[in-house]
């Protein structure tokens, strides 16, 4: 019997011990797998720290520890009170004892463990990484903009940055100096971990100014043009409190003075230009487009917007030019003669760089045109009656017209010429005979009539004579002198 008794208990002993082994085994499993578990998230984002759910549907006294020290506990009759800091943005989800918060902080980083009714232990590493920006998220072109990451815990890793899947920058910090509206978007960091683990974050920076549109405006004559300043932003509304607004902003012809001849109107942060400056257009200009009109322009060259923009205490002024190119040509000619030589002459203030000038006729075997970006064009020609005519120089991109002026080339016809000349030489002479006719028988006149007078007197003379020594008149002798 003694024997039987103590075999029982030497197998009731090997039971309790393999239970055991078999219970540490288990935790010890539980605690090594639970070890391994990382969460890596980015400030601002949510995250779950995992723990499980109870296997009844019951909640029980559930214990969250955060590096070693008490954090939260949650049981049956609800959260109880936890004066650890961050314990308050942290809660659990409904039916489980997952740990939650919907905006992690870098101060939440640390070792979490979840201490369940069984005694097994659930644990996991939050780490967390931010990516700051300065002077902020929203900056005003020109501004330079500062990137930097970093983590808490303080981890060994490495990081690049990338722009529109392109690398831009190694290194934990990154700046992009003098921004531009084009550097707008997602800026990513690239971090490897020491393990090998790769991991990406994302910052969304964006830039306020002036958008794409053409600088130059190309004009022939005196036409209204329309100087193009578009942004990326309401520029014509009035913002709310924290958005970009206008402060002040003017207008000025470079190429001709430094000081401004128009001045942007500002109401509570909205801008426009006086009414005379407006584009003309039915509708109401768009709020991004603060376009400048010109009625009748007489300057070309280089016109240049300066406009002052604010960001809660930040001020930045920015500028932008346009150039207006005056197309400039050859004079027309209304006479010129056969087998002369001419060169015809077509320029520019400024050209873009896909951009061309033209020389076109209505034979087009004539045509011609310069390289693109060339702001002269000149085209040697022989004038005959098929190289004769109207002359059409334009600036083209594509086979779109921007600007064009013409000219006219008119031959002068010699046989026609002559025969005037032989008119005109003709009645000259005509006109000479005439007169010499005239004033020789002008003189001839002249002389028969003094001819004439002198005999009235001679005879006058003698016929006193007569009265004199004779007693009446003497006919007979007078008609012999007559």
């Amino acid at each position: 019997m003694r024997n039987l008794s103590k075999t029982r208990q030497r197998l009731e002993m090997k039971e309790k011990l393999q239970r055991f082994g078999l219970y540490f085994l288990c935790f010890q499993t539980s605690l090594s797998l639970a070890s391994n578990d990382k969460i890596i998230s980015e400030v601002g984002k949510k995250v779950s720290l995992p723990c499980g759910a109870p296997s009844n549907g019951e909640i029980q006294d559930i214990l969250w520890n955060k590096d070693g020290k008490s954090f939260v506990k949650y049981g049956k009759f609800g959260r109880t009170a936890s004066k650890a800091p961050g314990s308050e943005r942290f809660q659990f989800l409904s039916g489980t004892y997952n740990l939650e918060t919907t905006s992690v902080q870098l101060t939440d980083a640390g070792t979490f463990s979840c201490i369940k009714p069984d005694k097994t232990v659930t644990t996991v590493e939050l780490i967390v990484f931010e990516i700051s920006a300065e002077p902020s998220d929203i900056l005003i072109m020109s501004e330079n903009l500062k990137l930097s990451i970093k983590s808490s815990p303080v981890m060994d890793f490495s990081a690049s940055w990338l722009k529109d899947d392109k690398k831009i920058g190694d290194g934990p910090n990154l700046e992009v100096k003098n921004i531009t509206v084009e550097k707008s978007g997602d800026y990513i960091c690239l971090i490897r971990m020491k393990d090998g683990n790769e991991i990406r974050f994302s910052k969304t920076i964006s830039v306020k100014g002036f958008t794409s549109s053409p600088s130059i405006v190309y004009m022939s004559g005196e036409r209204s043009i329309t100087l193009p300043f578009f942004f990326n932003f309401k520029v014509r509304d009035s913002p709310l409190l924290d958005e970009i607004r206008a402060i002040e902003g003017n207008i000025k012809h470079v190429s001709s003075t430094e000081k401004p001849f128009e001045t942007l109107t500002l109401t509570s942060g909205a801008a426009s230009w006086p009414p005379k400056s407006e584009p003309k257009s039915d509708s109401k200009p768009k709020p991004e487009d603060l376009s400048f009109y010109i009625r009748s322009p007489k300057l070309s060259g280089l016109y240049q917007m300066e406009i002052v923009l604010q960001i809660g205490s930040r001020q930045k002024k920015i500028q932008r030019d346009v150039c207006v190119a005056n197309l400039t040509m050859s004079k027309s000619h209304n006479s010129i003669s056969r087998g002369s030589n001419m060169t015809l002459l077509c320029s520019v203030d400024c050209i873009d760089k896909d951009v061309r000038l033209c020389w076109r006729h209505v034979n087009k075997s004539y045509d011609i045109c310069g390289p693109p970006g060339k702001d002269k064009l000149a085209k040697e020609i022989t004038i005959q009656p098929e190289t004769s005519g109207n002359w059409t120089c334009g600036v083209f991109t594509g086979e779109r017209w921007l600007a064009s002026a013409n000219l006219t080339l008119e031959i002068r016809d010699l046989t026609i010429t002559l025969f005037w000349v032989t008119v005109a030489a003709g009645v000259i002479v005509f006109l000479l005979i005439v007169t010499i006719l005239t004033i020789m028988i002008a003189r001839h006149r002249r002389a028969r009539r003094a001819q004439y007078r002198a005999w009235l007197l001679e005879n006058l003379h003698q016929h006193r004579r007569c009265e004199c020594e004779y007693t009446g008149f003497a006919p007979q002798r007078l008609k012999q002198n007559v």
